[in-house]
């Protein structure tokens, strides 16, 4: 199957005066990030390390998992949280290789950075899972895989944290989120000044450059980012070329309303052999797919704390994701006599959210959460087909508005319990209401320290707009994909908090799930229904001063009911083990390894394969040379282990790089 005081007024704002320096680095770092659009064009000390299960300190705030900020201790859903000082100690290519290490979480691709990304939460589909980019959906209704989101577009110069949130969270985020969110928070400002600049280059035509500029001016804080990727070869015909740029701004109106602003363009340019032609192994027909894509994010959220009791925000946020897709199809197979045709697609897809919501704290026991949202959708497909018959159009169009309530409360009897409950209820046109409620459950024993935490929920997405209105495979007559979820996990900490375990099991069921009828005709149907149970066991520690280890393990098994059929691309068994090691002041290393079980794939020209098992050991290097400026060495694939993630698609082989960063 595919498918957050008051601050006086500065002298700038009250004056004719010329702008002060402040103002002035702004408006220049602004112009020159805005530059790079046609340039681009044309060419974990503070929160949850991957392991999950580490004590935390009580000021990180998680938004994700619940309507109300939440401390992350206090989350009754399982979180993961990905800070920025990890991110920078490992020096990852990709947003993709980060999320590697998450618990319950399988990543894969199809070949180099050019191919398609995949991410598999907790067993079930890839557009099961939700994804957010400062608070804003970034699914894409239009591509082929339902909706799914492509990682492997995604730098990681721009990321302040990620969270990921595993379990049902219809409640909170209404369609998409089955299997859970993961929400990627960017660089914000603060009011110490910061810029910096980094490069990188490396094996496989690797150049990497960005610049990141924050701080403050008065009351305003500001955060400007950009950068630029390119790298090719690192297998036969794959090729990757984007760039992006991002502006965060938060500006206090008084001493109780702020004003919080997100801007982000990213534009690429990637090549790869087709998803199921076999890859460069495999495939018959030689030439490459080409996609270029040009996606535009806006946010604009207003918050007034009207008493220590009651706030709330309103939101607006607006998505534009543009794609263009030339394929040349797979050549017919084992597995298909009749192939997939070329084919080419121009498409549009442009989401606008509003949304409305009020915190209350009732009394320090007492939490509740209420809100509402509307969301319109709008998309637009031009494409064509080859076939024995000629070139067939194959465009289509489709709209479609949203809107739903919500509501969260959330009890503490005693400090040491959370008790959590939520519903929403999302209304679209020409569609049935759904309906999904959450409730959850966090103790900690005080003696001890063990936590206890359990969660259940019921989540739904509803079709994309491809698998509804395409007018060769797409069915109007699809209803959504509904799931009933529950996990439980235990989390302890170990030697006076210096080291943590957790284990967690979950189960999920999901329903008239989305599938592929070969026909005639072939179309989508709803007939599938997957279920998948697990085991996630997460360990984290700091045996001596300088040495951070996290560790996870995840166990997880999914089948289609009623069929012998395997899904595909999801092994049984995932582990990973991540290192800081700061032997001398200046030098840091970071080492992290994946272990990925064998999983069975399937291409058009060999049918179904099992896939080998494969650990992959990555290792960075950072030497700190005076107060301005950072050294990078890192070797991805250090052992140079051979394995694939897709058929006939043989993973980038050793690949060393070094970098630089001056920071002033």
């Amino acid at each position: 199957m595919k498918q957050d005081g008051s601050r006086s007024q500065p002298p700038c704002l009250t004056t004719r005066r010329p702008a002060p320096a402040c103002l002035r680095r702004v408006a220049f770092c602004a112009a020159a990030l805005s530059l790079f659009g046609p340039v681009f064009a044309a060419g974990p000390e503070a929160g949850r390390p991957p392991g999950n299960s580490a004590a935390e300190p009580p000021e990180v705030i998680t938004v994700t998992a619940s309507l109300s900020p939440t401390h992350l201790s206090r989350n009754t859903a399982a979180v993961t949280l990905l800070p920025r000082t990890w991110i920078d100690a490992q020096h990852a290519n990709s947003a993709l290789e980060l999320l590697a290490l998450a618990p319950g979480l399988h990543v894969d691709q199809t070949g180099g950075r050019g191919g398609t990304s995949s991410v598999y939460l907790r067993g079930l589909d890839p557009n099961h899972t939700l994804v957010l980019i400062d608070g804003v959906k970034v699914n894409d209704s239009l591509n082929t895989r339902g909706g799914a989101f492509d990682f492997a577009t995604l730098s990681t110069e721009q990321i302040e944290h990620i969270e990921i949130v595993r379990g049902p969270l219809s409640a909170v985020h209404g369609s998409d989120a089955i299997a859970g969110v993961v929400n990627i928070i960017t660089r914000r400002g603060g009011p110490d000044p910061v810029r910096e600049l980094e490069v990188w280059a490396g094996a496989h035509d690797l150049f990497s450059a960005s610049l990141h500029a924050g701080g403050a001016c008065g009351p305003l804080a500001y955060a400007l980012s950009g950068g630029y990727t390119q790298n090719s070869g690192a297998i036969d015909g794959d090729a990757f070329q984007g760039g992006s740029w991002n502006a965060n701004f938060e500006i206090p109106l008084s001493a109780s309303m702020q004003l919080h602003a997100a801007l982000r363009q990213n534009i690429t340019h990637r090549e790869a052999f087709p998803d199921d032609s076999g890859g460069p192994e495999y495939a018959v027909w030689r030439d490459v797919e080409e996609r270029d894509s040009d996606e535009l994010a806006a946010a604009v959220t207003f918050t007034h704390a009207v008493s220590p009791g009651w706030e709330y925000s309103g939101r607006v946020s607006a998505f534009n994701h543009e794609e263009e897709i030339d394929s040349p199809g797979v050549a017919p197979g084992r597995r298909d006599p009749f192939g997939m045709p070329a084919s080419t697609a121009d498409n549009t897809f442009r989401p606008l959210e509003l949304s409305l919501r009020s915190l209350f704290a009732v009394s320090e026991r007492v939490r509740l959460a209420l809100g509402a949202q509307a969301l319109f959708e709008e998309g637009t497909s031009k494409g064509s087909m080859a076939t024995a018959f000629g070139t067939l159009p194959v465009d289509f169009e489709m709209d479609r508005t949203l809107w739903a309530p919500f509501a969260e409360v959330q009890l503490s009897p005693v400090p040491q319990l959370v008790l959590q409950a939520g519903i929403r209820a999302d209304v679209p046109d020409e569609s049935d209401t759904e309906l999904s409620p959450r409730l959850g459950a966090a103790y900690t024993v005080e003696r001890s320290g063990t936590t206890l935490r359990a969660s259940w929920g019921e989540a739904f997405k509803l079709p994309s707009f491809f698998a509804l209105s395409h007018p060769v495979v797409g069915n109007p007559d699809l209803v959504a994909e509904k799931s009933q979820s529950v996990d439980a996990g235990v989390s302890q900490p170990l030697i006076e908090n210096r080291a943590a375990v957790s284990l967690t099991f979950f189960q999920s069921l999901v329903t008239d799930g989305v599938d592929f009828e070969e026909g005639p005709p072939p179309r989508l149907v709803n007939r599938a229904e997957i279920a998948a149970h697990g085991l996630e066991l997460g360990f984290s520690a700091q045996p001596v001063s300088g040495l951070r280890c996290q560790a996870s393990v995840t166990w997880a098994q999914t089948n289609i009911r009623g069929t012998d059929e395997e899904l595909r691309n999801r092994p049984d068994l995932r582990g990973s083990l991540s290192m800081r090691w700061t032997p001398a002041d200046p030098l840091e290393l970071a080492l992290k390894t994946v272990y990925v079980g064998d999983v069975l794939d399937s291409s058009v020209p060999t049918g179904d394969v099992e896939l080998d098992p494969y650990l992959r050991t990555d290792l960075a290097a950072t030497w700190r040379a005076g107060e301005h400026w950072r050294l990078f060495v890192a070797v991805d694939n250090l052992f140079d282990a051979k394995y694939e993630e897709y058929v006939g698609f043989e993973a980038p082989g050793i690949a060393p790089r070094v970098g630089l960063r001056a920071v002033f």
